[in-house]
């Protein structure tokens, strides 16, 4: 990507390209996209196109920087040491948070469907560490202060954690797909007790 030719492009042009790319590269895999769809949506001449966008790899690293930017300004995790008071307390109101935001945030509504379309991309697996460096950091605040099981092999432990998790968000995203769509809070008091219950001490 010429950075230099995406910086100097109209704030409206931008919003415009990346919105379009994400909710390309939000229903369909990397290698199933289409730039020529996406060059469409955005109302963009081919030539444009491809004077700001190297290649498809550097368009979705754009979406995923410029989705996870948002939507950090629409819901950030707590950091690792606000568990320490009371771990299981702030780890439910991280997934109420959750639950009552996404549905409600363009940017997280798109980076979730995107993450889990598009597992193998570099982009989303630098996002994927850094959940994942989050979870392991929250888990030895909760294993210090005997909230979280620490009999158990830590890298286990985060394993499991992140594994679980990834799995209730595709659970989670099929439903929101489904026809009905509902008993998602109700879904995500079960998603809780179940964690809690593989990593309570």
């Amino acid at each position: 990507m010429t950075q230099t030719a995406y910086a100097r492009m109209p704030d409206a042009k931008r919003q415009t390209l990346v919105l379009a790319a994400a909710r390309e590269f939000a229903s369909h895999s990397f290698d199933q996209a289409s730039l020529n769809r996406i060059i469409a949506d955005c109302h963009m001449s081919k030539s444009s196109f491809y004077h700001v966008i190297e290649s498809k790899e550097s368009l979705l690293t754009l979406v995923v920087d410029e989705l996870r930017d948002d939507a950090a300004q629409d819901w950030t995790p707590p950091e690792p040491a606000d568990f320490a008071p009371d771990f299981w307390a702030t780890a439910g109101l991280v997934f109420q948070n959750a639950l009552h935001v996404w549905p409600h945030s363009r940017a997280l509504a798109l980076l979730w469907r995107i993450v889990h379309a598009n597992r193998g991309d570099p982009a989303v697996a630098a996002l994927g560490s850094s959940f994942e460096s989050w979870v392991a950091a929250a888990l030895d605040v909760g294993r210090q202060t005997g909230a979280v099981d620490s009999a158990c092999p830590v890298e286990l432990q985060v394993l499991a954690a992140t594994t679980l998790l990834t799995a209730f968000d595709e659970w989670a995203l099929l439903r929101t797909e489904s026809d009905d769509g509902g008993g998602l809070e109700t879904a995500a008091d079960h998603q809780f007790r179940l964690l809690r219950r593989l990593l309570e001490a």
